[in-house]
């Protein structure tokens, strides 16, 4: 999930960086994505949706 989520992020898949947001939210609270993978993605989001 980590590395599909990465790919999405960084061509901008979803709308707003709330969306992209939220989804990791969804995929971190039943387990599909680790502390450290979550915390990669959220400032990848950060980094990403602010350019």
């Amino acid at each position: 999930m980590y590395n599909t989520m990465k790919k999405l992020i960084e061509k901008k898949f979803y709308k707003t960086a709330d969306a992209a947001q939220d989804k990791l939210d969804v995929f971190f609270a039943v387990g599909r994505l680790g502390d450290e993978e979550y915390t990669e993605l959220a400032l990848l989001v950060q980094e990403v949706y602010e350019s």
